[in-house]
């Protein structure tokens, strides 16, 4: 072998490493807790009898939260009327005690001739799987009527976490009803995702990164404003942040579980974004959230999320959050809804609202509701 043959080889052994380690690489990044569900799983579908045979669906996709891809995977079985939810429910509880997977949401779904139960799983805050299992035959309970208190709701949507990447936005662009959309600081796209909404008239808001309480696998944003800092390292980071979304009208928190607990922290916030004439709204990352406390001692209106859509990013997860919040948006009058930058919602959003309009529901840009 003469030397360039041996050049030749060593260039091709150096590329494919660096393939290899990429590839590695993309792999670590990227949860996939695929293993782990089927090890804690397969015993509890067994015993349950949801074997091949009722498999009527399976989905597996990669998704992003925060910035991090994971796996998440959809399953549907039809089961006979002999099937027992409780009994199911009961034994996957008692699998996931010892396991990092919880339960994250039970939904129920009745129809005159069919009833499904829908059950979401979670690795930290991340969906992992979503459950959903049809059982034919009359409903155990009756499907509760929409109390229509109200002939025209008002409603707000707002899609958190748009600035990573530009997809979908030409379908969430098409779309006629308002939609307020909630840009991250400092991302590659923020700022372009910023320009093209206001030109084609969408009310854009910051997506503040603020402070939540330590979990597994949760990644802060940079420039996160956090507990303990001074006055003027939050002001400063707050500038920062709205500085690189221009035109907003409001602002609401990324994360913050912790951080808006804390009363004096979220009083120089608030205080900051009144003089700046711009809203609040609180995800409600919380139950122990002090912003509506400390926005009324300011005398300035902070929003209040009432429900979210897609905690699970499955089709008929998000369909269902959807009914919900028809439903109370016609005993209330108003609701705030929050969901996120992603295909299936975006999909289901573009469908749905329109048949929601047209049985009565009005939907409006969040700034609408901040001067009532």
């Amino acid at each position: 072998m003469d030397r360039k043959q041996i050049v030749a080889a060593s260039l091709i052994i150096i590329a494919l490493a660096a393939g290899l380690f990429y590839w590695h690489s993309v792999q670590r990044a990227r949860i996939d807790k695929s293993a782990a569900l089927k090890r804690a799983l397969t015993p509890v579908f067994l015993k349950a009898g949801l074997t091949d045979d009722k498999l009527i669906k399976k989905t597996v996709e990669e998704n992003i939260l925060n910035g991090k891809r994971y796996i998440s995977s959809f399953v549907e079985y039809n089961v006979p009327r002999s099937f027992s939810w409780s009994g199911f429910e009961s034994a996957l509880r008692s699998a996931l005690k010892k396991t990092p997977f919880r339960i994250f949401d039970i939904d129920r779904i009745y129809t005159r001739d069919l009833q499904s139960y829908i059950v979401v799983l979670h690795y930290g805050r991340y969906d992992v799987m979503t459950i959903r299992i049809n059982r034919k035959g009359r409903a155990e309970e009756p499907a509760v009527p929409v109390v229509k208190a109200h002939k025209r709701p008002r409603v707000a949507i707002v899609m958190d976490d748009f600035g990573y990447n530009l997809k979908d936005l030409d379908t969430l662009f098409s779309m006629k009803q308002a939609v307020t959309i909630s840009i991250l600081p400092g991302q590659r796209y923020s700022m372009d995702i910023a320009r093209m909404a206001k030109e084609r008239e969408f009310e854009t808001i910051l997506h503040l990164p603020l402070e939540p309480h330590p979990a597994k696998d949760v990644i802060e944003e940079a420039d996160t404003i956090r507990c303990g800092m001074s006055e003027q390292e939050v002001v400063l980071r707050l500038k920062k942040a709205i500085a690189a979304v221009p035109g907003i009208d409001g602002v609401n928190n990324h994360m913050g579980s912790k951080a808006t607990e804390d009363t004096k922290l979220m009083t120089v916030i608030l205080k900051y974004l009144k003089s700046q004439d711009l809203y609040f709204l609180d995800s409600l990352t919380s139950k122990k959230s002090v912003c509506g406390k400390v926005s009324r001692s300011l005398g300035m209106w902070c929003g209040r999320r009432d429900i979210f859509l897609d905690n699970s990013n499955t089709t008929a997860a998000i369909e269902k959050q959807l009914s919900d919040m028809k439903n109370l948006a016609f005993r209330r009058g108003t609701v705030i809804a929050i969901c996120h930058d992603r295909k299936n919602t975006i999909a289901v959003l573009s469908k749905i609202l329109p048949e929601m309009e047209e049985e009565g529901i009005k939907f409006v840009k969040l700034s609408e509701l901040a001067k009532t």
